[in-house]
């Protein structure tokens, strides 16, 4: 796996302009700018609090343009 990292680094930087990778930390509050929930199954609780269990695919940032991370979210409710 941080072979793939360390890969997925080097290529961001041929790129003009840069793409910047951003991974979310354990226990960071979601924000739906720049995470996605993988867990179709689960909705945010109403009170809002669902914070990052893990990051499942980095983000990227490239010029304006921001593509979200994957997230598996922690304190969401089951919407069966």
């Amino acid at each position: 796996m941080s072979s793939s990292i360390w890969l997925l680094h080097k290529l961001a930087r041929l790129f003009t302009p840069p793409i910047a990778i951003f991974q979310v930390e354990k226990g960071v509050d979601f924000s739906m700018v720049y995470m996605k929930n993988v867990t179709k199954k689960y909705s945010i609780l109403e009170n809002g609090i669902s914070n990052v269990g893990f990051t499942v695919i980095p983000g990227f940032k490239i010029g304006k343009i921001i593509v979200q991370a994957q997230v598996y979210l922690t304190g969401s409710k089951s919407t069966k």
